[in-house]
């Protein structure tokens, strides 16, 4: 259920928290001539190939990514080892299907588990008219492997902006032809750069007006680019197992804090991600003073890529990663070697 829920959270950030991400089409040329493109990419490169190499030199992860001539990408598979060993094959495939106005309509996303079996997601977007000349996604499904429907999200505008989120989950880890509902709602507060918002679902509540009350799931302020491409991100959970009467929303039961930064080709170039959990009632006894936070930070996450080597077309063709992992900083590097083919040049005519 969390994985579904954050999930639907990310989907929903970055189709719609601003109008320039919710058009679908992901205008690749901004009309401010300051604020660069969303990717060099668009238009030029039809596939990219990135290589990763082991220290010893020899391929050990592939990624293979074709794009649509006007910015969007079609196919990405991932070659990897699987966990049973063996030699490079799928783990990851990812494939957009695209209207005649360039929105897409359809995301299957297929990975190879740890166990061998395929785990299959596919959503469907559907679009409304925004103005003459746009449309955004005002919903999308989302399916499992079986063909089950597990999540119905649907977008709320107030203006050009997303104002609500409401997302119907369905569990159907309990066995059966009836899966368990549960409705996630979202509203949006918008107080320039900062975006805030609340999760909640509506629950039986005695003391409240109509009888029920908001029951909170998570709350987040973020910051997001031209694009709609999240900057910042704080997200604090709650305890919901406590019921409405007994919520602290001043005492979350979690945080996480991200902060992500772009390349040229659109690419995350740098992200930090931390995580944050409630200490243990030894750290509390042993604080006489109460000065210790609530939180402390039990995971982090730390990506940066560097490009060197630049072909002639101005495109990179080496990257060198770094990757801290964990409270510890536990890092791990890698080079990649990158490969590009090219559209046809001049663009064909319709």
């Amino acid at each position: 259920m969390n994985r579904i829920i954050s999930r639907l959270t990310a989907l929903s950030a970055a189709a719609l928290l601003m109008l320039p991400s919710c058009l679908g089409k992901g205008k690749n040329t901004p009309e401010f001539p300051s604020i660069k493109p969303l990717s060099t990419l668009t238009g030029k490169v039809e596939k990219r190939v990135i290589t990763r190499l082991s220290a010893a030199g020899t391929e050990e992860e592939r990624t293979e990514e074709v794009y649509r001539r006007t910015g969007g990408l079609l196919t990405k598979v991932v070659y990897g080892i699987p966990a049973s060993g063996g030699s490079l094959q799928p783990i990851e495939t990812t494939t957009n299907t695209y209207d005649e106005q360039g929105y897409r309509v359809s995301e299957v996303v297929e990975k190879l588990t740890a166990t061998g079996t395929k785990e299959r997601t596919e959503t469907k977007y559907t679009y409304r008219p925004f103005s003459p000349q746009a449309s955004y996604v005002s919903n999308y499904k989302e399916y499992d492997s079986q063909g089950r429907l597990v999540a119905d999200v649907t977008h709320e505008l107030e203006g050009s902006r997303l104002s609500r989120v409401v997302r119907t989950v369905y569990d159907y880890s309990a066995g059966g032809a009836n899966p368990k509902e549960t409705v996630l709602r979202t509203n949006y507060t918008y107080m320039d750069p900062i975006i805030e918002s609340r999760t909640f679902t509506l629950v039986t509540d005695p003391k409240a007006v109509g009888g029920t009350g908001a029951l909170y799931h998570e709350q987040a302020r973020m910051r997001v680019d031209y694009y709609g491409r999240k900057l910042f991100e704080e997200i604090h959970t709650f305890d919901t197992s406590v019921g409405v009467a007994k919520q602290d929303l001043k005492k979350p039961n979690g945080a996480t804090v991200a902060t992500y930064t772009y390349g040229d080709t659109g690419d995350i170039v740098r992200e930090l991600r931390e995580t944050h959990g409630p200490r243990t009632q030894a750290e509390y006894d042993a604080d006489k003073e109460h000065k210790l936070p609530l939180l402390k930070l039990i995971d982090r996450y730390y990506y940066e890529v560097k490009y060197t080597q630049t072909n002639t077309e101005g495109f990179p063709t080496k990257m060198e990663v770094t990757v801290e992992k964990g409270v510890a900083k536990t890092k791990t590097t890698y080079t990649a070697n990158i490969s590009y083919t090219y559209f046809a040049d001049p663009a064909p005519k319709n």
